[in-house]
C-alpha cells in the first residue's frame, strides 16, 4: 500500500523558496503541520546566493563573506571601484543554508522534509468537509489543505523570457593574489553574438575565489560556450592551472511572465512566480520577504500568498531596460558602465535591492542615454 501523509501545508520543492517558507513557519512557532517534498536525495554546495544587505540581519550567521567595495569596468580597461560600507555585498553558500534548514526542520515536530520524492501530479478534491489537495510521487501520497509549488519554471514558460542570465563559475585556489576586500561585480564587460559578457569574481580570501563568466543573452547560451569563456578568462588572469574546489552554473530567466495559479488554495512561488528581479536576477531577499509574509498569512487564516506583483514603475523600468539590452547588445557594456559610473553608490544599491524611491529611479533613468530607450518606448 502507498504510504499517505496528511498535513496542513504541502510545499512542493525544497530549494531556496520552499525551505525559506518552512523556516519562516518554524520561526513563527506555527502550529501548522508542513510537508516539504524535494526530488534531490541530498543537498550539495552547488550555488552561491548574493545580495546587498545590512551588516546584521536574521541570516547573518550564514554569510560566508561581506564586501564593502566592488569594482566594474569595460574589457581592456582598468576597473573602477565603488566603496559603500553601509550596505555591504554579502554571499551565502547554498550548502550552509541547506544544512541550517535541515537542522531546523529536523528539530521541529511540525515540519517534515521528504528527500528523494518527486511530485508527479496534484489534484483538488472536494467533499462534505471542504476542499483539499492530493499529490502523488511514485512511492507516496500527500494530502494537504493548501499547496505552495516552488518548482522551477516549465520549459514553455522559461522560453518566454526577454533575456537569459547564463553563467558558469569555479571556486579556485591560488597561492596569492585575490583582494578579499573588493569583489569584481561586472568587469571585462564586452559584447558579441551571444550578448553582453562580464566577469564576476567573489574573493573569499587572498587564496580562494569564485571566478565566474556571465552573459545576458537573448537565448540560452550553450554550456560549451560558457566553459570556453571561463577557460579564456582564467588563461588571461593566469589561473588556468589553479585547483578547482567546485563548479556552479545556471540559466536565470530575465523578464519572464510569472506563473499564476487559478485556485486560492494553490500558489506558485520562487523563480517561476516572480521570485527573481527581472533586470538583475537577484532574488535571495525577495524570497525571504515573501516567505515571511506567506507564513504570517498561513498562520492567520490558511491563505497562501504568491509573490506580490512587481511595483508598477519598477516593473515598467525593468521591462524597458531588458528590451533595450535585447535590441542593442553592442551598447550593453556602455549602459552598465554609465549606470555604475554616474549613479551614487547608495542610490544604486537601493535600486538594485528593491528599496529605491521615486527620486532614486529618476536618477537611474537620467544616468542612461536617452535615444535607445525612447526608440524602444515608441515602438511599443
Amino acid at each position: 500500500m502507498t504510504p499517505t501523509t496528511t498535513s496542513d501545508v504541502l510545499i512542493i520543492g525544497g530549494g531556496l523558496s520552499g525551505l525559506s517558507l518552512a523556516l519562516a513557519l518554524i520561526d513563527n512557532a506555527s502550529e501548522l503541520t508542513v510537508a516539504v517534498v524535494e526530488p534531490r536525495t541530498r543537498y550539495q554546495d552547488d550555488r552561491t546566493w548574493s545580495f546587498w544587505g545590512p551588516v546584521h540581519h536574521r541570516m547573518d550567521s550564514l554569510v560566508s563573506h561581506r564586501w564593502s567595495r566592488w569594482c566594474f569596468g569595460l574589457a581592456d580597461n582598468d576597473p573602477r571601484t565603488i566603496d559603500y560600507p553601509s550596505m555591504p555585498y554579502q554571499s551565502i553558500a547554498s550548502i550552509d543554508f541547506y544544512r541550517h534548514a535541515a537542522d531546523r526542520i529536523g528539530a521541529s515536530d511540525k515540519v517534515t522534509l521528504y528527500l528523494g520524492e518527486a511530485i508527479e501530479h496534484c489534484e483538488k478534491r472536494c467533499d462534505t468537509e471542504g476542499s483539499s489537495w492530493r499529490a502523488h510521487s511514485p512511492d507516496h501520497e500527500f494530502n494537504a489543505r493548501v499547496v505552495i509549488d516552488t518548482r522551477p519554471p516549465p520549459t514553455e514558460q522559461f522560453l518566454t523570457s526577454t533575456l537569459y542570465q547564463c553563467f558558469v563559475g569555479d571556486v579556485i585556489d591560488i597561492t596569492d593574489g585575490f583582494d578579499p576586500a573588493c569583489l569584481e561585480l561586472m568587469t571585462d564587460m564586452a559584447s558579441d553574438a551571444h550578448g553582453l559578457s562580464f566577469t564576476y569574481c567573489l574573493p573569499f580570501s587572498p587564496h580562494q575565489a569564485l571566478v565566474e563568466i556571465t552573459r545576458f543573452s537573448p537565448h540560452p547560451v550553450d554550456w560549451a560556450v560558457l566553459e570556453d569563456d571561463l577557460q579564456a578568462l582564467k588563461a588571461r588572469r593566469g589561473w588556468l592551472d589553479a585547483p578547482i574546489q567546485r563548479t556552479e552554473r545556471g540559466q536565470l530567466p530575465m523578464g519572464m511572465a510569472p506563473r499564476q495559479a487559478t485556485d486560492s488554495g494553490y500558489v506558485y512561488a520562487g523563480t517561476s512566480a516572480g521570485g527573481l528581479r527581472a533586470a538583475t536576477g537577484y532574488g535571495f531577499w525577495r524570497i525571504q520577504r515573501w516567505a515571511q509574509h506567506c507564513a504570517a498569512s498561513l498562520d492567520a487564516d490558511m491563505t497562501p500568498l504568491a509573490h506580490p506583483p512587481e511595483p508598477k514603475i519598477q516593473g515598467w523600468m525593468d521591462g524597458l531596460f531588458l528590451q533595450v539590452l535585447r535590441h542593442h547588445p553592442k551598447r550593453a557594456p556602455e549602459f552598465f558602465f554609465r549606470l555604475y559610473q554616474r549613479v551614487r553608490a547608495d542610490v544604486l544599491v537601493r535600486f538594485l535591492s528593491d528599496q529605491s524611491s521615486a527620486i532614486d529611479k529618476l536618477k537611474v533613468v537620467l544616468s542612461l542615454p536617452k535615444r535607445p530607450f525612447l526608440a524602444i518606448l515608441f515602438k511599443r
